[in-house]
């Protein structure tokens, strides 16, 4: 994660709301998250947010919490980390939507939210889970008949997972990597999402993806360092979004429909 201003603290470990926010909006201007970012508002964009009911798990610093109720949701976001939370009510009071944004302290496996939402947003959040199948049943009876969700994961039919994920499983001899957070449980793909989404009567509409993690894999072992080039960006965001490639990137985004 980037660090903001020389400080060694990273943004969710921040106390103070204003700069807990500094330093994720820092975090979030860097390539890999600014193509995640504009990928996932392309698979949005058609959805008319305006007056729809909208429940997120786990919002972290808040950027799509925002972005969804800048757009007229009215959003109920779920997350565990009270600096976090201090940070989006922060967010949410700086950009005029305070009134559409609540924020509840609590956890995805633990949810007890009840009512059903017209939009379900959970992004890089199943991966963390130590069950997955509690919360997609969870994902069926909340959203309402007609309703979307998005989803987003880490997918192991990607160039990256062929790449990174054979020289740590097979040549390091990682049998349990599973990506850079070591909090992750498991990776997914297209398939593996589309029939746990099915079996709760979600049916993929949309699919998505982010390509742009190779580039520090491979540059960092072909030059000694990380470099980055802002082609790649350009390039990630072409191929996240065109089919048959929006469904092989690192990063595999999903939005589907509520029978």
């Amino acid at each position: 994660m980037d660090e903001f201003e020389g400080s060694n603290q990273p943004w969710w470990e921040e106390p103070d709301p204003e700069r807990a926010h500094q330093k994720y909006l820092a975090m979030h201007r860097s390539d890999t998250n600014r193509s995640k970012i504009a990928i996932a508002e392309r698979l949005m964009s058609s959805y008319d947010f305006s007056g729809k009911s909208v429940l997120e798990y786990g919002c972290g610093g808040g950027y799509f919490t925002i972005w969804m109720a800048k757009r007229g949701a009215h959003v109920t976001a779920i997350e565990r980390n009270p600096n976090a939370i201090r940070g989006v009510n922060f967010y949410a009071a700086k950009e005029g939507v305070a009134d559409r944004v609540r924020v509840v302290e609590g956890d995805a496996e633990q949810d007890t939210i009840a009512g059903q939402y017209d939009f379900i947003f959970a992004k890089d959040l199943v991966e963390h889970l130590e069950d997955d199948s509690p919360f997609f049943r969870r994902l069926g009876t909340q959203l309402r008949r007609g309703g979307r969700t998005y989803l987003a994961t880490q997918n192991d039919h990607s160039l990256n997972y062929l790449l990174e994920g054979s020289y740590e499983r097979l040549y390091r001899g990682n049998a349990q990597w599973y990506g850079w957070d070591r909090t992750h449980r498991r990776f997914y793909n297209a398939p593996r999402l589309a029939r746990q989404m099915r079996a709760v009567g979600i049916v993929p509409e949309r699919w998505g993806s982010s390509y742009l993690f190779p580039w520090r894999f491979l540059s960092k072992r072909l030059t000694g360092r990380v470099r980055q080039w802002p082609g790649w960006t350009r390039l990630d965001q072409t191929l996240g979004t065109t089919r048959p490639f929006a469904k092989w990137g690192w990063s595999i985004m999903v939005v589907g429909r509520k029978e």
